[in-house]
């Protein structure tokens, strides 16, 4: 898997708004969707073909 280049920057401070369980939850999702979601992207957008 490649690294995650992408840096997306809290201009408007939310994270000081969410508690560390919701950081928590936050960061598990952003995980699953690099490992799980982002190869089919990629994948499909190679081929030019949409994922079922």
């Amino acid at each position: 898997m490649k690294d995650d280049l992408f840096q997306a920057p809290d201009y408007c401070n939310l994270d000081e708004l969410l508690s560390d369980k919701q950081k928590l939850v936050r960061d598990t999702a952003r995980k699953w969707v690099k490992r799980e979601v982002t190869p089919i992207i990629e994948e499909s957008a190679q081929t030019a073909t949409f994922p079922k």
